[in-house]
C-alpha cells in the first residue's frame, strides 16, 4: 500500500471523524501478543463508521481485515502492508428473549446483560474473551454451549453490499463457519434467542464456568485460547498424553496447565508460536493419525506456512 493512499484513506476518515494510526504492531491488539507492524489500523466506534470504513476499503481495493478483542489471531512477525480496523462498534438491544448485539460488542458485556435479565444459554460468552463477531466467526463456546444454540441471524458486509444471513446459512460447526471458510465477509450484527430463566440461576451458571476455566486454562500468560481442534476428539488430551506439556520454542511454550494452549512465556515471537502449533499437529499426525484442525486464525504468514495445516 503507498503512503498516497494511507494518507487519502486517513483524510478520509477525519471527515468521518475516526481514529485512525499508522504503524502500530500486531502485538498490541492481540492477546498472544506477537506480530509485525501493521500500516494503518483504523478505529470505528459505531455501526455507521465500521460501515463507512468498509465501503472505503471495499471501493478502494485495499487490502483489510478486521479485528475484535484479537484473542483468537496469531499474527506473523512480517510487516502487515494493509488496514486493520479494529472494531468497537458496540451495542445491545433486547426484545424480550431476542437479543440483537452490534459484533463489536464484548462477549463479557453481552453476558452480564444477559444475567442481568435472566436470560439462559449464553452463559458461555463470560468465559470469552472476545466480540461478538469474532464469536460467532469460530463458532466458539464452552462447557456445553456455543454460538450455534443460541444465534438465529447475522448482517454481515459482503462485497460492498449488507446483507441478512439466517444461522442455518452461516454453516457454523465446530469452532467454524462460512466466514472462517470463505474470506471477505464482514459481520456488523448477531441476532440471538435466549430461554428465559431467573437472574440468580443464570449467575450461578457463570460463576461455576469461570472457576472451571481458572482452574483448567493458564490465564496467567497471553495466548490464543486452543489452538488446535478436532471434530470428534478432544486434542488436548492426546497431547497431554504424548508429555507435550511444557514443550517450547523460544518464548513460546505448551502450557504445563492444558495441553491445548500455546502460552507467550518469555517475549516470544510469532515463529516460536507457529514453531510450537506445528510440533503439535506433526505429533497428533504422527501417533495417532489425526488431522487437527486451527482454531487460531494465521494471519500475514507465507503461503506454505498455510499449507502445512491443510495437510497439502
Amino acid at each position: 500500500m503507498t503512503e498516497e493512499s494511507v494518507n487519502a484513506i486517513v483524510s478520509k476518515m477525519k471527515k468521518f471523524s475516526v481514529q485512525t494510526c499508522r504503524n502500530i504492531p500486531f502485538s498490541g491488539l492481540t492477546t498472544l501478543g506477537v506480530g509485525g507492524t501493521i500500516k494503518l489500523v483504523i478505529y470505528p466506534v459505531t455501526a455507521r463508521q465500521l460501515l463507512l470504513v468498509l465501503k472505503l476499503l471495499y471501493r478502494l481495493k485495499v487490502k483489510f481485515m478486521v479485528l475484535g478483542k484479537g484473542s483468537n489471531i496469531v499474527a506473523s512477525d512480517r510487516d502487515y502492508d494493509g488496514v486493520v480496523v479494529v472494531n468497537k462498534a458496540s451495542g445491545v438491544t433486547f426484545r424480550g428473549r431476542r437479543v440483537v448485539a452490534l459484533s463489536g460488542t464484548s462477549t463479557v458485556t453481552l453476558s452480564k446483560k444477559l444475567q442481568d435479565r435472566g436470560l439462559s444459554g449464553g452463559e458461555f460468552a463470560a468465559c470469552l474473551p472476545a466480540t461478538v463477531g469474532g464469536a460467532v466467526v469460530s463458532n466458539a463456546g464452552c462447557y456445553g454451549q456455543c454460538v450455534a444454540d443460541v444465534l438465529t441471524g447475522v448482517k454481515v458486509f459482503y462485497k460492498g453490499r449488507v446483507r441478512y444471513l439466517r444461522a442455518c446459512d452461516c454453516l457454523l460447526s465446530k469452532r467454524s463457519s462460512l466466514f472462517k471458510a470463505c474470506q471477505g465477509y464482514v459481520i456488523l450484527s448477531a441476532t440471538f434467542r435466549f430461554s428465559r430463566s431467573d437472574v440468580q440461576s443464570v449467575k450461578s451458571v457463570v460463576a461455576e464456568m469461570r472457576d472451571k476455566k481458572a482452574r483448567s486454562q493458564p490465564l496467567n500468560y497471553r495466548s490464543a485460547g486452543c489452538v488446535l481442534y478436532h471434530d470428534k476428539v478432544a486434542v488436548s488430551r492426546l497431547l497431554d498424553k504424548s508429555g507435550l506439556k511444557g514443550f517450547s520454542v523460544g518464548g513460546a511454550q505448551v502450557s504445563v496447565k492444558h495441553a491445548g494452549f500455546v502460552v507467550n512465556v518469555d517475549k516470544a515471537t510469532s515463529a516460536d508460536i507457529y514453531s510450537v502449533i506445528k510440533q503439535m499437529t506433526e505429533i497428533l499426525r504422527r501417533d495417532y493419525g489425526l488431522e487437527p484442525k486451527l482454531e487460531v486464525e494465521l494471519v500475514n504468514f507465507a503461503k506454505e506456512e498455510y499449507d502445512f495445516f491443510s495437510g497439502r
